[in-house]
């Protein structure tokens, strides 16, 4: 067996054998086993609806691992370094996926409006559940950025002239292999469902650093094989998704650093990441916003060092 990479909740091992190569899937924790296991029935239905860029479940195990694994195919290969032809593969995968069962919202800009309310609901979630990990830096960090995205959407509303929501592959950051043949694969589709598919492309070329003219060149063969997306503006919309990024990444990490702290997996690791993400804001919103969130995730890591909960950084 051979470490290939950990995620928020699970790890993953090439396991190799005389004669053939397997992938193996694995949760860290009880809570993340149905994440893992679901994936299994996730790729299997979108095997069913004629995808083949993706690899089906060999095995399911729920007995011998305590929290589950899955074993899948090994795709021999590497991470695509990108170009016009490889960004050509993933414009017609994504659109194969988003055609499987879309809607368009005539009205855009209620479509940018409903994800604005999105990350606020997310927002109002983590302060209320994770109470313990709020301090009051934190709390006017996240006043400050929902009133400055909301004003930014406000004086731009002539680009949403529609939206789309659709299936979703649901993690396109990194999750992709190319074959020796220059077959472009995707893996890992345990978050894969319905929602924005503006969202999904946007924080695909913007996660994977795509420059602008070959984001320009897969936002063109993308809108060639999904028309509903003909039309749309994709290069000014985008940033509007990606600029809540460090936002949510704040939102999503709470969320993990509870878990970390209460499996006592690493927390330290997901606070490095929470620092990370803070630092990031000044990207897109005001310094003064900037600065709150930053000072609140000090405050919390101090806070966890000294009452033993985490080591010093």
């Amino acid at each position: 067996m051979t470490f290939l990479g950990r995620g928020e909740g699970s790890v993953v091992y090439k396991v190799q054998t005389h004669n053939r190569n397997f992938c193996l899937k694995m949760a860290l924790y009880p809570e993340r086993k149905k994440k893992v296991l679901g994936e299994a029935t996730i790729r299997e239905e979108f095997l069913q609806q004629g995808l083949s860029f993706l690899t089906p479940a060999l095995h399911i195990d729920q007995d011998f691992l305590p929290n589950g694994a899955v074993i899948y195919e090994f795709i021999e290969g590497e991470m695509a370094v990108f170009n016009t032809t490889v960004l050509k593969q993933m414009a017609q995968h994504v659109a194969e996926i988003h055609k499987l069962k879309y809607k368009l919202i005539p009205d855009g800009f209620q479509h940018i409006t409903a994800f604005f309310q999105f990350v606020q609901k997310t927002i109002q979630s983590i302060i209320e559940r994770y109470a313990d990990l709020m301090n009051d830096a934190i709390r006017s960090a996240f006043i400050a950025v929902l009133a400055e995205y909301q004003s930014l959407i406000q004086a731009n509303r002539e680009i949403f002239t529609h939206g789309i929501s659709s299936i979703l592959h649901g993690d396109l950051s990194n999750n992709f292999i190319l074959d020796p043949h220059g077959k472009l694969w995707l893996i890992d589709w345990e978050n894969s469902e319905y929602g924005d598919c503006l969202e999904e492309i946007s924080c695909f070329v913007f996660d994977n650093d795509v420059d602008r003219e070959l984001r320009e060149f897969f936002f063109i063969e993308y809108q060639k094989h999904f028309a509903p997306a003909a039309g749309l503006n994709l290069e000014k919309i985008a940033p509007f998704y990606v600029m809540v990024i460090p936002v949510l990444n704040i939102c999503w990490g709470i969320d993990q650093l509870s878990t970390n702290l209460r499996h006592h997996l690493e927390p330290e690791r997901k606070l490095r990441d929470l620092t990370l993400s803070a630092r990031n804001w000044k990207t897109f919103f005001s310094e003064s916003t900037t600065e709150l969130i930053v000072e609140g995730i000090a405050q919390l890591t101090s806070e966890l060092e000294a009452t033993g909960q985490c080591k010093s950084a």
